[in-house]
């Protein structure tokens, strides 16, 4: 089963999901409302964990609302892993086409092998490390302060409220060029880096998985060594992982590019949420 077609109609209707939803409000549509900060979906409140996360500790303080708020988004993570981040994710949305430019102006203009960077970049154990470290400690400093440091970095928060402004008033807040710069270091100089190396919510989901949760499986009988010699799963995997061997790290984000490129059919879902 070839996954790509799927998730990019996934990823477009969530992406304009973002301006839907103020614009039902404004013709007085409140059956959804919020941003992907914190959801309203009728009865049902969906907040970022990260979100969570912050208000707990500025607050010192877990209340049943944001308890209940995280329950749905807790359950999803747990038995389909970060399918948020892979498939729903409005910035990672705009972070692939970021990086199909960035290929293209490589090898086109440059003329430049487009491997070159996930070969040498890859290292999966400093990515984690690095932004495990980044989360604890805006989390720790939003306790401090009493600030919810995290969430004005939350790129996926920031581009849905700034698709709120842009529907109710017809411009953007300072927080655009938050995005705009993450955005230009990706193409230029760091790919990738934000979802691999920073971002808070991918972090947090990372952490809630079991053995049984979805995830990448290899059936390579050799996993020191890619079982072709382009090592298609590699290059095309966004955070920047060697799928053939490392599968089940806690950066993969469930995407599937890696299984649709797989000449041998050597990886899969396995898990829970698996067919």
């Amino acid at each position: 089963m070839r996954y790509g077609k799927f998730r990019i109609v996934t990823q477009i209707t969530v992406f304009f999901l973002m301006f839907v939803i103020p614009l039902l409000n404004i013709y007085e549509l409140y059956f959804i409302t919020g941003t992907y900060y914190a959801l309203n979906v009728g009865a049902l409140g969906v907040a970022d964990p990260v979100v969570i996360l912050q208000a707990m500790f500025a607050s010192g303080q877990l209340t049943l609302p944001l308890l209940s708020a995280a329950v749905f988004p807790i359950l999803v993570a747990f038995i389909m892993g970060r399918v948020w981040c892979g498939w729903l994710c409005p910035y990672m949305f705009i972070a692939d086409r970021a990086e199909s430019l960035r290929r293209f102006i490589r090898r086109k203009v440059f003329k430049l092998d487009n491997t070159f960077i996930n070969r040498n970049a890859q290292n999966s154990f400093k990515a984690n490390f690095v932004r495990f470290s980044f989360l604890i400690t805006g989390t720790a400093f939003g306790g401090i302060l009493g600030i919810p440091i995290l969430n004005y970095i939350s790129a996926p928060g920031i581009l849905s409220t700034e698709a709120m402004i842009f529907v109710k008033e017809r411009s953007f807040s300072i927080e655009i060029l938050f995005l705009l710069g993450i955005l230009g270091l990706q193409l230029t100089l760091l790919p990738r880096f934000w979802c691999r190396m920073f971002c808070p919510t991918g972090t947090v989901l990372s952490l809630i998985r079991s053995p049984y949760t979805l995830g990448v499986e290899s059936t390579n009988k050799n996993s020191a060594s890619p079982c072709c010699r382009e090592n298609s799963c590699s290059d095309v995997c966004p955070m920047g992982l060697q799928p053939y061997r490392e599968s089940r790290d806690m950066l993969c984000v469930n995407c599937g590019q890696c299984i649709d490129a797989c000449k041998h059919n050597r990886l899969r879902f396995h898990g829970m949420g698996s067919a």
